[in-house]
């Protein structure tokens, strides 16, 4: 059966334009919504490239991150000259989505984080020199804030980056903070977050109390100690999460 009959084109005509971080992500979640609803049944033929990117306002190389997922998961089967069917109806192993997706980013991930080391324990260091009692308060109030959420709803939120944010910003160095910036940005767009199992992202989180007490205790040394230690963390975080690689 092919998509485009009048039905399940609507379905896909319906979609919203993809707003997430993760937009591969946000595809895959609306084709499984698609076939946990019925709307989606095993052999239905997908529209061309053009036509999916046109309706979910995405470019060509982020749909076919979403469909390399649903393949690798055996949802969607790509045939050579004749395009994408759905192979099964079968629900999504989340836990191999997430391992997947920590492989795939892993080198990414260690290299952004060599770098973002470098510089945001030299910007913890300065600002349990430098930082003002309201920068000190800006550092704290994400962490609390988190503090008080459940970890999915505290994952869904921007507050980690904030908290680092804060600390680039109270180091009392401009280009120290805006090269964390930058960093932040790429880091951004790994997603990592999404990857981390939601049991184990509280915890993460909380790594961050230590380093606010040490700016907040004007100990530049501590600052950087527990800096340092808060990214070997996530380090062997991904190793635990994704897995032994070759």
């Amino acid at each position: 059966m092919v998509l485009e009959t009048p039905e399940k084109a609507d379905a896909v005509l319906s979609f919203s334009p993809v707003k997430a971080v993760l937009r591969h992500q946000s595809i895959i979640e609306q084709i499984m919504g698609l076939i946990e609803s019925g709307a989606l049944q095993v052999g239905d033929k997908f529209p061309p490239e053009r036509v999916l990117a046109d309706r979910w306002q995405v470019s060509r190389p982020v749909l076919r991150e979403a469909f390399r997922v649903l393949q690798s998961q055996g949802i969607v089967e790509s045939r050579h000259g004749d395009g994408r069917y759905v192979r099964s109806v079968r629900a999504l192993d989340a836990n191999d989505l997430r391992r997947r997706h920590l492989i795939d980013r892993r080198q990414s991930l260690l290299q952004i984080w060599e770098v973002r080391t470098l510089l945001e324990v030299q910007a913890a260091r300065l600002a349990a020199v430098n930082a003002s009692e309201e920068q000190i308060r800006a550092i704290e109030r994400p962490i609390i804030l988190m503090g008080e959420m459940a970890a999915p709803d505290s994952r869904e939120t921007d507050l980690n980056m904030e908290i680092h944010t804060a600390v680039a910003l109270a180091s009392g160095n401009d280009y120290l903070a805006q090269m964390i910036l930058m960093a932040l940005e790429e880091y951004r767009a790994l997603d990592f977050k999404e990857a981390v199992p939601i049991e184990e992202w509280k915890g993460l989180q909380e790594e961050h109390w230590p380093i606010a007490r040490a700016i907040r205790s004007r100990s530049a040394e501590r600052a950087g100690t527990v800096m340092t230690q808060h990214f070997e963390d996530l380090k062997r975080a991904l190793d635990k999460w994704s897995g032994p690689t070759n």
